[in-house]
C-alpha cells in the first residue's frame, strides 16, 4: 500500500473527527466585516493556530491593520518552501429570516440521491477548505510523520499553511 492509499485510509478513519473540528470553527461567528464580532474573528484565528500547533506546526496569531492572520511553519520540513492562504473568516448572514436556522450552528443534511453536505456559514467558503488542507496535512503527518517533499504524481507540493 503507497503512503497516498495509506493517507486517504486514515482521513477515511478519522472523518468523524475531522467533521467535528470543522464544526468547531464554523461555530466561532468570525464576521470580519462587522466590528461586533472582532473578538470573536480573533478567536476564530486563535482557535486556527492551536488546531495547527496540535499536528507539529510553529504556528503563531500575528496582528495586523486589519484582522489578525495565521502563520505557521513546518520546522521538520526542509528544502521545499510553499505558502498557502486561506482566510477564516465569513461574511454578514443578513438577512437572516432566510436562514432555516441559525446559520452558526452547521448541520449535514441529506440530499435525494443520498449524498450529504453541510449547511452553515462558512461550510463552503472558505472554513471548509481551509480545513480540506489541514486535514490533508494531518492525515500525512500521522500516516508518515511528516509532510510529502514533492507533490503527489509528480505535481509541484501542496501548499503549507
Amino acid at each position: 500500500m503507497s503512503d497516498l492509499d495509506k493517507v486517504l485510509a486514515q482521513i477515511d478513519a478519522d472523518i468523524d473527527n475531522a467533521v467535528a473540528r470543522l464544526f468547531e470553527t464554523i461555530r466561532l461567528k468570525s464576521i470580519s466585516t462587522d466590528p461586533a464580532y472582532a473578538g470573536e474573528t480573533r478567536a476564530c484565528a486563535e482557535w486556527h493556530a492551536n488546531d495547527l500547533t496540535s499536528i507539529g506546526f510553529d504556528a503563531s496569531v500575528r496582528d495586523t491593520a486589519g484582522h489578525p492572520m495565521v502563520v505557521g511553519h513546518d520546522r521538520a520540513a526542509t528544502g521545499t518552501s510553499v505558502l498557502f492562504y486561506g482566510h477564516y473568516d465569513v461574511q454578514p448572514v443578513d438577512p437572516l429570516e432566510l436562514w432555516e436556522k441559525d446559520p452558526f450552528d452547521p448541520v449535514v443534511q441529506t440530499r435525494a440521491d443520498g449524498s450529504k453536505f453541510i449547511v452553515a456559514r462558512g461550510a463552503a467558503d472558505d472554513k471548509g477548505q481551509l480545513m480540506t488542507f489541514v486535514e490533508a496535512c494531518r492525515a500525512w503527518k500521522t500516516v508518515t510523520g511528516k509532510l510529502p517533499r514533492r507533490g503527489i504524481r509528480g505535481c509541484e507540493p501542496a501548499a503549507l499553511p
